[in-house]
C-alpha cells in the first residue's frame, strides 16, 4: 500500500464509464488504494447517483465526449462542489460516442496523487462554503445577543411592507427600550450590562411568536415586527413581552441579588389601504415606531404607547 498523506477511509470515487471491462479494472485497482468505489455507465446515470448519495470524487477514466447529461452533470458537481477528475485530458483520438475508453493505463502513484489533490480541492471547497456562512451570519446577527441586527431588520421590513401591500394583511412594528439601563452598567459594570442584554433578547425570543422577527436594534432598544397583525394583536404581544421583562429575574455576577428591571414599549401598526399607491414606507413604519417610544419613556417607565401608520 502506498503511503498517503490524505486519508482515503470513507472517499467515495463514481467511475463513469460504459465498459463492463473498463469498470471493474477502476474498481479493483481504486479499492485496493483504499477508496470506495461506485460505477455508471453514462452521464445521465451519474447525475442519478450523484443526486441520492452525492461521492466525494467523479472520476471519467477514458476520453470525454461532451454528450447527453454532460452539461447538467458538470453543473450539478460545481455547486456539489464535487471534483471532476479527467484522466483521458491530454490523450488524442477520435471520439465517436458519449464515453471512448482507451485501455487504462495509470500506474498506481499517479493515480493516487491525483485522487488525493481531487480530495484537498474537495475540503478546500468544504471550508469556503463555510467559512461564507459564518461571514454572511455575522453581517446579518448581532454577535452580542445572536439575534438579527440593525442591517438585516431594515432590509426585512422593507420586505414584509411590499408582502403587506400586496396582499392587504396589517403589519405591527414594536420598538422596545429598556428602562433605566445605564444604571444597571454605572452600578455593576458593562459586563453585567451585557449579560443582561442576551437575557433580555431570551425573554423576547420565549415570548414572541415563531413568526416574529426579533432584532438588536441599537444599545438597549430591540424591535420586533409582527406580521399579519393588527392593532389589537399587537397591544397583547407588547403587554405580554412588558410583563415577561418586569417579571424575570436577570443574571447579575457581581451580587447575590438578581437586577429587577421594566420596557417602555412604542408600537407602530398598519393596515394597508386597498385604492392603489396607498400605503407606507419602510422608513415611516420604524419613525413611528421610534416616536411611540419616546412618548412612552416621557409617560414614565414600564408604559406603552400606539400609534397608527397613515
Amino acid at each position: 500500500m502506498l503511503a498517503s498523506s490524505v486519508s482515503t477511509q470513507s472517499v467515495i470515487v463514481l467511475v463513469i464509464d460504459p465498459e463492463p471491462v473498463n469498470q471493474r479494472t477502476m474498481r479493483d485497482q481504486l479499492v485496493r488504494l483504499g477508496y470506495a468505489a461506485r460505477l455508471a455507465d453514462d452521464y445521465e446515470s451519474a447525475r442519478s447517483i450523484v443526486e441520492a448519495t452525492p461521492p466525494d470524487i467523479v472520476l471519467v477514466p477514458g476520453l470525454t465526449a461532451y454528450g447527453k447529461g454532460w452539461s447538467e452533470l458538470q453543473t450539478q458537481l460545481n455547486s456539489w462542489g464535487i471534483p471532476l477528475l479527467k484522466l483521458g485530458e491530454g490523450r488524442k483520438g477520435a471520439i465517436t460516442g458519449p464515453l471512448t475508453p482507451p485501455a487504462i493505463s495509470i500506474g498506481d502513484a499517479d493515480l493516487k496523487m491525483r485522487l488525493e489533490d481531487a480530495v484537498k480541492s474537495r475540503d478546500m471547497f468544504k471550508a469556503l462554503v463555510i467559512e461564507n456562512t459564518r461571514l454572511s451570519a455575522e453581517r446579518l446577527h448581532d454577535a452580542l445577543t445572536g439575534l438579527f441586527n440593525r442591517r438585516y431588520i431594515m432590509i426585512r421590513v422593507e420586505e414584509e411592507v411590499k408582502r403587506s401591500s400586496r396582499r392587504a394583511y396589517p403589519l405591527s412594528c414594536l420598538l422596545l427600550d429598556v428602562d433605566k439601563f445605564d444604571h444597571v452598567n454605572d452600578r455593576w459594570g458593562h459586563s453585567v450590562g451585557d449579560a443582561v442584554l442576551r437575557d433580555i433578547a431570551h425573554v423576547m425570543t420565549r415570548t414572541m411568536r415563531a413568526t416574529d422577527v426579533v432584532a438588536r436594534y441599537r444599545n438597549d432598544q430591540f424591535l420586533v415586527l409582527l406580521t399579519d397583525t393588527d392593532s389589537d394583536g399587537a397591544q397583547i404581544a407588547a403587554n405580554r413581552l412588558r410583563d415577561s421583562v418586569a417579571d424575570h429575574n436577570f443574571y447579575n455576577q457581581g451580587s447575590g441579588d438578581a437586577v429587577k428591571l421594566t420596557a417602555s414599549v412604542g408600537v407602530a401598526y398598519w393596515q394597508p389601504s386597498s385604492k392603489p399607491g396607498e400605503g407606507v414606507w419602510e422608513p415611516q413604519l420604524i419613525a413611528l415606531a421610534e416616536r411611540a417610544l419616546r412618548a412612552a419613556k416621557l409617560s414614565g417607565p414600564n408604559r406603552l404607547v400606539m400609534l397608527q401608520a397613515a
